[in-house]
């Protein structure tokens, strides 16, 4: 669902939840339909009843309601989660205020972790929660983790070897505990902790773990006495004792109180009159066979809640550049001034981390420049050869990889793709065959993207079954039918392009990474372009590091899909160099040689009527003023877009933050139009490229 379509808690409570004669929520212990099981549902009464939440159900329940605050602009302060009768249950809260882009990944394991800490740390990501729990003789790891920059930060496991010593060393060098939980391994204690360098607080605080219930209790009653709030605190079952951890920060004039119970709406009963008490944290034990208790910290505390970043680049500082050698001779010192201001007033108004940007006329190129920062954390300077995810400007190199082998004669534009006489034949058909439809498919179809199906607003199938193989997941889709006959209606679809990159490694017989590499990326001269790797231990020599934007949810940009998965349709890394160099080989005119035929080059910037005459094979025509190919893309952490005119220009922009609304593609179209409508500037015989 769309965030304004999200539903409001009435709209969930409404299935399960009955409201009392006081106005708490509680659930009613009957399943809830359609998915089993119990849910609570707790928030203060409006007109605040989107401040906060408290949920406790089944991982579906649980999800609906934190995309509901999500979309209300809740923040995940709070999660956990336990196994029942073969069924996991989550229980978390949410508040609504403003802080930073932040992300919670799935259960990882020690050396996931570890890894994590360590790479995390580099892109200035903080690890704000954590805990362990065992499952099936596996210990797994929930983390969440937020934008914090300049963030340094250890994870550390209290009782175990050199863990004092590593206590004093943190201490030494000015990390404070900020997080610490408890968990059991095979019937014995272990805790994780998180030190960091937030400036947030520096009160006193105290931290102690491995304390029984009834001892932590009253000791939390002492140090309450002392003015500490409690500021972190979990429970958890060792056998059939009950062990706490926590820490303690000395803070004056405020409150905060531990409650344990199964009916949370009863819990709330307590504090409803003061709004500014707040759940802060949940954990939970058992105390029978299938009953479950809650233990709840509650305060009116507001803790580690991390302010949103300030912007990178204030109105009146100058945003470090670096120029392709040549660039700015070929520019009066005017001329270069309003190209760098509309650069960078672009990028100050999305907060770029980093820009580069090459401009070709007549296949030659005139300037090159990058802008920014690669790397924020080490300064590294944004080159015109640094490299960046280009997402969907892949579909034009794919696109260009099947006419490749359209005019070598071993695919057919026309042909169809599956079934007895398609080209992949029945290579991905179950027993069960292929859907109704699926068998009419051409090749053409899917390069314009009128097969009618799988459409990316509606559920992206290409980034279904994640750790599916990309065979794996053709075969599950292909079982289902289309929705009608191909060829009517123009559905963009990232699944399409997939299913282009079996045809090109069926018709070529090579990996596709390596048959675009070597027939058509490196004649083109685009020798240094890669589909993407996952993890920042696999960038490049030259990549950029990748960025979240917003201030809610993101989307890892180091938790992407397998290579052989996004290649054909979002996968590949480049530079706005190469792609103009690749354009240079592609684009009919008569400065450079083309690697594709004259009609080839007619066929894929001829639009469909489908689309509307928006969209042809592979590149979307006549659009956002331009008159001519133009396709834009976005992968997590990046964004990009290649333009080719009728005027002879040709331009590539690519930055390392990804923006999910169409008016930041719309603004960098403006941006490019500002710039190119000084054609008389470039009309000279300098070429560039020989600097490439």
């Amino acid at each position: 669902q769309s965030c304004g379509d999200l539903p409001r808690w009435e709209e969930i409570r409404d299935r399960d939840i009955h409201r009392r004669s006081d106005g708490i929520r509680r659930s009613e212990r009957i399943p809830m339909d359609p998915f089993g099981g119990m849910v609570q549902i707790v928030s203060p009464p409006p007109p605040h009843e989107k401040d906060w939440v408290m949920v406790a159900g089944n991982e579906t329940q649980v999800d609906q309601v934190l995309a509901a605050s999500l979309g209300m602009g809740g923040r995940l302060v709070s999660i956990g989660h336990f196994s029942q009768d073969r069924q996991v249950n989550y229980y978390a809260v949410m508040h609504k205020y403003k802080g930073p882009v932040f992300i919670k990944p799935s259960p990882m394991n020690l050396d996931e972790l570890l890894k994590a800490v360590k790479e995390n740390e580099i892109r200035d990501l903080a690890l704000t929660q954590v805990c362990g729990q065992e499952a099936s003789g596996k210990v797994s790891f929930m983390t969440y983790w937020e934008y914090v920059p300049g963030i340094v930060q250890q994870i550390w496991f209290p009782g175990s070897p050199g863990a004092e010593k590593q206590r004093l060393h943190f201490e030494s060098i000015g990390l404070r505990l900020t997080y610490l939980c408890g968990f059991a391994v095979k019937g014995q204690p272990r805790y994780v902790g998180v030190w960091q360098n937030l400036p947030l607080n520096r009160a006193p605080y105290e931290a102690h773990y491995g304390v029984s219930m009834q001892k932590c209790l009253a000791m939390n009653e002492d140090l309450s006495k002392k003015n500490y709030v409690a500021t972190v605190f979990s429970v958890f079952q060792l056998g059939t004792e009950l062990l706490c951890s926590g820490i303690w920060e000395q803070a004056a004039g405020f409150s905060h109180f531990i409650r344990v119970g199964n009916d949370l709406g009863r819990m709330y009963s307590e504090f409803i009159g003061n709004p500014r008490i707040l759940p802060r944290q949940m954990s939970h034990y058992f105390s029978g066979p299938k009953t479950t208790q809650y233990a709840v910290l509650w305060s009116d505390i507001d803790t580690r809640r991390f302010p949103n970043p300030p912007a990178l680049w204030n109105l009146t500082s100058h945003i470090p550049s670096s120029f392709l050698r040549g660039s700015t001779q070929l520019l009066r010192p005017h001329q270069s001034a309003f190209v760098v201001d509309r650069i960078e007033n672009f990028m100050r108004t999305y907060d770029l981390p980093a820009l580069s940007i090459a401009i070709s006329k007549d296949e030659r190129l005139k300037f090159a420049a990058g802008f920014g920062y690669t790397d924020l954390r080490t300064r590294e300077l944004a080159q015109p050869e640094s490299l960046f995810r280009i997402g969907s400007v892949s579909k034009p190199i794919t696109a260009a990889s099947v006419l490749l082998l359209v005019d070598k004669g071993v695919i057919d534009l026309d042909g169809r793709v599956f079934g007895p006489t398609g080209i992949l034949g029945m290579d991905y058909a179950t027993s069960a065959g292929y859907g109704r439809y699926i068998d009419q498919i051409t090749t053409r179809q899917l390069m314009e993207h009128t097969t009618g199906g799988w459409d990316n607003e509606e559920g992206d199938v290409a980034w279904s079954m994640p750790k599916a193989s990309a065979d794996d997941l053709i075969r599950a889709v292909l079982v289902s039918p289309l929705p009608g006959p191909p060829g009517k209606k123009w559905i963009y679809s990232n699944f399409g392009y997939l299913l282009l990159g079996k045809v090109i490694e069926k018709a070529s017989r090579m990996r596709y990474e390596d048959f675009v590499n070597s027939a058509l990326l490196a004649p083109s001269g685009a020798h240094h372009s890669f589909v993407a790797r996952g993890t920042i231990a696999e960038r490049r020599p030259k990549e950029s590091l990748y960025y979240m934007s917003g201030t809610s949810i993101g989307f890892d940009p180091y938790d992407l899909l397998a290579p052989e998965r996004i290649g054909p349709w979002g996968g590949w890394v480049s530079n706005p160099i190469q792609l103009l160099k690749f354009m240079s080989a592609v684009d009919g005119t008569n400065v450079r040689n083309d690697l594709i035929s004259r009609r080839s080059v007619i066929e894929w910037s001829t639009p469909s009527l489908a689309s509307n005459r928006s969209y042809g094979l592979g590149w979307s025509i006549n659009v956002m003023g331009f008159n001519g190919w133009q396709h834009d893309g976005r992968m997590p952490g990046a964004s990009a877009m290649v333009v080719r005119i009728a005027s002879g220009h040709s331009m590539a922009v690519t930055t390392n933050k990804e923006f999910v609304a169409r008016e930041f593609f719309h603004d960098m179209a403006y941006m490019l139009h500002h710039i190119v409508h000084q054609c008389e500037w470039w009309n000279d015989l300098n070429d560039l490229f020989t600097y490439t």
